[in-house]
C-alpha cells in the first residue's frame, strides 16, 4: 500500500512492514524545498498513523544525500524570505516533531555529503549509517544563518550542548570517523554497504515489537526533561502498559520455550 499522496520530492514503497522514503531530487543534490516540506509533513503524519507501518528507512538517490535547504529558490527573495521560511519549517519542523515521537524506528542511510536542515534530518533518526567517505556539514552559518529543522535539538541530543555549538559556531565538516566518535552516526560502514546494512537493520526493526520499541523512543526523548523520581514513575507505567501487549506476552512465551519470539507488532 503506498501513500495517501502523490509525491514529487522523493518516492516511497511500502514491503512488509518497512517503509522506505528515497529523496530523489539527484540532479538538485536532494534539496530541502517548499514541495519536499509539505510532502514530507504530509508522509510522516501518514505514515505514524498506520499500523502496518512498523519500520522507516530514509534514503537518497544521487552522488549526495542532501544539501539541505534550497539556496537556488531563496536567492532573489529578499523582504518575502522571513516568510517563506515560517511557511518551509511549518511542514518540516511539524515532521520532524512527529518522527521522532512516532512508535516505528527510523534508520538513514546517508551517504555523500549531508549539510544545513538535512543534518537535522538525519539526527532524528534513531539509527544512522553512514557511508565511511561521507561527510556532514554545519553550513548555517557560513552563510549568515541561524540553525532551523530541529538541529539545535536532535544534534545536541546526540552529541551534547558544547559539541553541538561549536559544530556550528565554526561551520564545521565532520567525516565519518569523526561523526561516529561523537555519537553523531551510529555505524559507519563501506560505501557500497551502507544501503544494504541499512536497510537489513531496518527489516529486523520492522520484525520486532513495535509498541515497545515506541515506548522506548519515547521514554528516552524524555529523560532529558525528567527527575530521575519521576523517569523511574514513567517507566514503571510504561512497562506496566506495554505487558498487556501481544508482543509482550509472545516474547516473555518464546523465552521460557526457549524459541525465537514472532512479533506481530501489537
Amino acid at each position: 500500500m503506498g501513500l495517501a499522496i502523490s509525491t514529487k520530492s522523493f518516492d516511497f514503497a511500502m514491503d512488509d512492514g518497512l517503509a522506505h522514503i528515497v529523496l530523489n531530487q539527484p540532479e538538485r543534490g536532494n534539496p530541502i524545498d517548499g514541495e519536499f516540506c509539505r510532502e514530507f509533513c504530509l508522509a510522516i503524519a501518514e505514515l505514524s498513523e498506520r499500523t502496518d507501518v512498523r519500520a522507516v528507512l530514509l534514503s537518497a538517490r544521487g552522488r549526495l544525500f542532501s544539501v539541505g535547504g534550497d539556496l537556488m529558490s531563496l536567492v532573489n527573495q529578499e523582504d518575502a524570505l522571513p516568510r517563506t521560511i515560517k511557511t518551509w519549517t511549518a511542514d518540516l519542523h511539524a515532521a520532524i516533531a512527529r518522527m521522532v515521537r512516532m512508535r516505528p524506528p527510523v534508520v538513514a542511510a546517508v551517504h555523500g555529503n549531508v549539510a544545513g536542515g538535512s543534518v537535522s534530518l538525519m539526527a532524528a533518526a534513531d539509527l544512522v549509517v553512514m557511508a565511511e567517505s561521507a561527510r556532514i556539514s554545519a553550513a548555517f552559518s557560513r552563510i549568515g544563518f541561524s540553525p532551523d529543522s530541529g538541529s539545535t535539538t536532535t544534534v545536541t541530543r546526540r552529541i551534547g550542548v558544547a559539541r553541538a555549538r561549536r559544530f556550528f559556531l565554526l561551520g564545521e565538516t565532520l567525516d565519518a570517523k569523526t561523526a561516529l566518535s561523537l555519537g553523531l552516526v551510529d555505524f559507519v560502514v563501506a560505501d557500497d554497504a551502507v544501503q544494504g546494512e541499512a536497510e537489513r537493520m531496518a527489516r529486523e526493526l520492522a520484525a520486532g515489537p513495535t509498541e515497545a520499541y515506541g515506548a522506548i523512543k519515547r521514554l528516552f526523548s524524555e529523560t532529558l526533561e525528567r527527575s530521575l523520581e519521576s523517569q523511574l514513575e514513567e517507566e514503571a507505567r510504561t512497562l506496566a502498559a506495554i505487558s498487556r501487549t501481544n508482543d509482550a506476552r509472545e516474547g516473555v512465551k518464546a523465552f521460557v520455550e526457549k524459541r525465537k519470539p514472532v512479533f506481530a507488532g501489537k
